[in-house]
């Protein structure tokens, strides 16, 4: 807009531009020339940029200086509602502090907040009862009081359990993944009974009959309760462990002596020694049953792989009864008596 005096006439007009003037107060400033790919570009696209306009930066500029006037008002319209003294403000500092905690604890202890889902998962030998009973959670209880560490060392703490892993899902689920163990063999109970062993050593459960499927291991003393574990076995355990799967399907029992262990395939013995070198053992162990295939071979002996020994089946004595010689006397036919 500008104003344009008529001198003939004696009165102003006002002239309404389309575009903003060239000169004067309210003149759009040149901006920048346009460079790269903004130079290629028809000349009607080339404007400046909103913050090179004058008239755009002023209203941006007085939004400015009112959105910090309205701030600052509000600021001291807060400053006069609180107390001018300093016990005052300790007062209501407090009072905040005890309504937000307040607030806080009684939001957790909700029931929109608490345990109503318990999910299982991963455990084929371990039931969801046994998972929820042995991670120490309950339905009903708060959310915010699931310690999932200390649930998991509890779940851990099952025989058959490895690992376990606790989540909270809220507002109000508990998410439990386990990995349960194998069992690797079996060993006798002195009073009658069977448990099963994994290949650390760990009784995982007791058993009525000895499963036809496990090597037993025998001589390594005394069996203790579920959930123990038996170090005694674990030379034996680690021979069989370091095994192939078909060999191991072939191994009945596992005899220790003192850290010695012998293997036993039906009638045949595969002496290991002490469970040392045993990717040694195993690769000339391997050779060694290529080689022999199906002949009576009694012993295996292993203890030093680099020289191991086959010992045959000694051929079994067939007992014979000899024919009467010439000398030899008949025996009397019973007959009619002599006159």
């Amino acid at each position: 807009m500008s104003r344009r005096e008529d001198r003939t006439q004696r009165r102003v007009k006002v002239v309404r531009h389309n575009r903003p003037p060239t000169n004067g107060r309210f003149a759009r400033r040149p901006g920048p020339r346009p460079e790269g790919w903004r130079a290629r570009l028809p000349g009607a696209l080339q404007r400046p940029l909103a913050w090179q306009a004058p008239v755009a930066g002023r209203a941006v500029a007085g939004a400015g200086k009112a959105a910090a006037s309205a701030t600052r008002s509000l600021r001291d319209r807060l400053r006069r509602g609180l107390p001018q003294t300093l016990a005052g403000r300790v007062l209501v500092a407090v009072a905040a502090i005890a309504v937000f905690t307040g607030a806080t604890w009684t939001t957790t202890r909700s029931p929109l907040l608490d345990v109503d889902h318990i999910q299982v998962s991963g455990g084929a030998l371990v039931t969801v009862d046994q998972a929820i009973t042995g991670a120490g959670l309950r339905r009903g209880e708060p959310m915010v009081s699931v310690d999932t560490a200390a649930a998991e060392g509890r779940l851990e703490r099952l025989p058959w359990v490895n690992t376990a892993l606790v989540e909270r899902a809220f507002p109000n689920t508990v998410r439990i993944r386990l990995t349960e163990r194998a069992a690797a063999a079996s060993a006798a109970r002195p009073g009658g009974g069977w448990v099963l062993l994994d290949r650390g050593g760990r009784v995982l459960a007791d058993r009525p009959d000895r499963p036809g499927d496990l090597p037993e291991v025998t001589g390594a003393g005394a069996t203790p309760p579920p959930g123990s574990a038996m170090d005694s076995a674990r030379p034996a355990l680690d021979v069989v462990a370091a095994l192939p799967e078909a060999v191991r399907r072939q191994v009945t029992a596992v005899v220790l002596d003192g850290d010695a262990v012998t293997l036993h395939t039906g009638v045949r013995q595969i002496r290991m020694g002490p469970p040392t070198s045993l990717p040694a053992k195993v690769a000339a162990l391997t050779v060694l049953l290529d080689r022999v295939g199906s002949r009576s071979v009694a012993i295996l002996d292993l203890r030093v792989p680099t020289a191991p020994v086959v010992v045959p089946t000694a051929p079994t004595p067939a007992t014979s009864i000899p024919a009467p010689g010439r000398g030899a006397t008949a025996p009397v036919n019973p007959g009619k008596p002599r006159d």
